[in-house]
């Protein structure tokens, strides 16, 4: 080991002792005090497209393959799976902490900060969070992503007085 690298380990065992013996939060730990509440949906529009496919591609292919080789069967059940393991697995989500709002998009989670936001837009069947600039808006719905809106106004009203964020209800 190179006499660099030695004492760059040395250096990071005495910072972590000295994290260890103050008992604050390690670098991985979270800030203190800050709690985080996640409110889970459920979505259903996309799955039921993609079992609703896996239907028709049997009904319409059904007699264009007399022998149903093993392509046949294995496109229409794994359509039918993916539906499934959508339903199942990517729940839409929306996580308040104190100073940010983190949600489940399609490409992965996204956080924000609540200067990064423009406006909370609340409804009796929606809710709108819109991003300052030309991002998209997050939307979750009542009825399409079956989620908690009752429970989550009362949080997000906190979150919007708390950080001085623009809110909008609308009954």
């Amino acid at each position: 080991m190179s006499r660099k690298w030695e004492r760059m380990v040395i250096k990071n065992q005495q910072q972590l002792k000295k994290t260890r013996k103050t008992g604050t939060s390690g670098v991985l730990s979270g800030k203190p005090g800050d709690q985080a509440i996640t409110y889970k949906g459920r979505s259903w529009l996309f799955p039921l497209f993609l079992i609703c496919f896996s239907i028709f591609y049997f009904i319409v292919f059904w007699d264009a393959y007399p022998e149903r080789d093993g392509v046949f069967w294995f496109t229409g059940i794994g359509y039918f799976l993916l539906g499934l393991l959508v339903y199942w697995l990517r729940r839409p989500m929306l996580t308040i902490r104190r100073q940010s709002l983190t949600s489940r998009r399609f490409a992965g989670d996204k956080t924000v900060e609540a200067k990064e936001i423009e406006q909370i837009v609340i409804s009796p069947a929606f809710l709108t969070i819109q991003l300052k600039g030309k991002r998209m808006a997050w939307q979750y719905s009542k009825f399409q992503h079956r989620f908690p809106l009752h429970e989550v106004r009362e949080h997000l009203i906190e979150f919007a007085k708390r950080n001085q964020v623009p809110l909008k209800e609308l009954n």
